[in-house]
């Protein structure tokens, strides 16, 4: 168990070496859908032995790394990080089981995911800043290449994109943990990269208000918050299936868990302070971005300004202060990270099938398609956040904690959710629906079109059971989320 954290990150980068050595297309798919399996297995296994009843980190390994400057291989996981590593390997086994029948560049295809998963593995599991920089950097350019390579028609357009506004956002990421590092060797004389060093410093608020915004630029921009978030409908309209749900499923989470880990327990003060911007900014997004989602036609486009939406619950979950209001914005992560994921995978199900992600081009597939028009009405539900699912218990929670000190706030959010019921019954009533509508040529082709195949059915079926657990038996859940609640507010 000692080291079962450090092999859960790495496998999968070890794999992409040999895969990438090899170059041989069917080694490369079942060696990635094993490997995921595995790295699925044990993440499992560290969720089921963490501990929630004991405070503090678990699974720590810490090895000296570059010693002169305080840089250690440091890792470990609190309730936060095993939920979301956890969630991250499903996804990822999910995303190399749809990709079994990819033909384009498969070696490179597979090789690039393999490489991001330990990437996004490693973000949720480092307690060093270098470390933590270098994982959250990593995950940039196999992404990259991801939608430039196997995206639509402006692919390159949405790479470049993602890319500046993300190295954008890391650059003020890398001066904000530049100003700590600074302080903390000014004022005792050694240089440290170890997280819990710098909670233990107590940080004038001048500095705390200075690195905050520096802190806060990096994750918005990963989030994305309102008004950094104009490249995540771009880069989910034209990536790939599989890039758009690990984009959306896990890459929007990491400036989330950013907020949770760094900004609220080592700028205590500075939070409190900005949480009018916060507030604002996320009733923003939850109600401008589903507004927007309203008016799309392309079934991405919808999905990724839902996430916008989605992801203002979570900030405003963080910022509210509050045990209940962080719980559910944890859950929050997980939840959005399932829906969103069933939700583009049901996307791309549609354009294999039909080459198109054009409502007008759609309509009337629940007829002929009813496996597929059930687990699409499944993940539509858990987005809008249905009781019995994953997304109820999550919302419940957020607006719970906000309302006892912010009800206006509370409210305003609930205002979005609203929204959202209807953006998502709006798409599936033109996509599954209007079949009175259709000329009969598109009905021809309709009635050839092929349901749900094996490769489809494993990943929906996993998710889709996750987030019936999620939102019938939350409590154990809740509890080990709840452990990270006590560490970053106390009590």
């Amino acid at each position: 168990m000692e080291h079962l954290l450090t092999v859960t990150i790495f496998l999968p980068l070890l794999t992409a070496g040999v895969v990438a050595l090899l170059r041989n297309e069917s080694f490369a798919k079942i060696a990635s859908v094993s490997v995921s399996a595995l790295v699925f297995l044990f993440s499992l296994v560290l969720f089921l032995k963490f501990d929630f009843n004991r405070e503090g980190f678990q699974f720590v390994t810490k090895i000296d790394w570059i010693p002169p400057l305080g840089i250690s291989y440091h890792l470990g996981l609190d309730g936060m990080a095993v939920s979301l590593i956890l969630m991250t390997a499903l996804l990822f086994f999910g995303v190399f089981v749809w990709s079994w029948r990819v033909e384009d560049r498969t070696v490179l295809y597979i090789s690039l995911f393999l490489m991001l998963e330990t990437a996004c593995l490693g973000v949720f599991s480092a307690l060093d800043f270098f470390l933590f920089y270098i994982f959250w950097e990593g995950m940039l350019i196999p992404m990259y290449f991801i939608i430039g390579l196997w995206g639509h028609e402006r692919k390159v357009y949405a790479a470049n994109k993602f890319f500046i506004y993300t190295f954008f956002g890391s650059l003020f990421l890398l001066l904000g943990f530049a100003s700590v590092i600074i302080y903390g060797y000014f004022q005792n004389g050694f240089i440290t990269f170890d997280y819990f060093e710098h909670l233990k410093m107590e940080y004038p608020l001048w500095l705390q208000s200075i690195a905050f915004l520096l802190f806060a630029i990096g994750f918005a921009v990963k989030i994305p918050m309102f008004p950094v978030h104009t490249w995540l409908p771009d880069a989910h309209v034209e990536a790939p299936t599989a890039g758009s749900v690990i984009l959306a499923g896990v890459l929007l989470k990491m400036g989330t868990f950013g907020f949770v880990r760094y900004s609220l327990p080592l700028f205590p003060e500075a939070s409190e302070r900005y949480v009018p911007l916060i507030f604002i900014l996320s009733v923003i997004a939850v109600i401008y971005a589903a507004m927007m989602a309203i008016a799309q036609t392309h079934i991405k486009r919808l999905i990724a300004y839902s996430s916008i939406s989605h992801m203002g619950i979570v900030t405003l979950g963080t910022f509210a202060l509050d045990g209940d209001a962080l719980n559910g914005a944890v859950y929050m992560m997980i939840a959005h990270g399932l829906s969103s994921a069933a939700l583009f995978f049901a996307a791309g199900f549609i354009y294999d099938r039909i080459h198109s992600y054009n409502m007008d081009d759609l309509g009337g597939l629940a007829r002929y398609l009813p496996n597929f028009a059930t687990v699409f009405m499944i993940a539509g539900l858990t987005s809008i956040g249905l009781p019995g699912l994953a997304g109820f218990i999550a919302e419940f929670l957020v607006l719970l904690g906000t309302f006892k000190k912010y009800p206006i706030w509370a409210i305003a959010a609930g205002s979005g959710m609203i929204l959202g019921a209807a953006y998502f019954l709006y798409m599936y009533k033109r996509v599954m629906f209007e079949e009175e509508t259709l000329p009969k040529s598109r009905i021809e082709k309709w009635k050839s079109l092929r349901d749900l195949e094996i490769h489809h059915i494993i990943p929906f079926v996993l998710i889709l059971f996750a987030a019936f657990l999620l939102g019938l038996y939350p409590a154990p859940f809740v509890e080990i989320m709840n452990h990270t609640a006590r560490f970053v507010l106390g009590g």
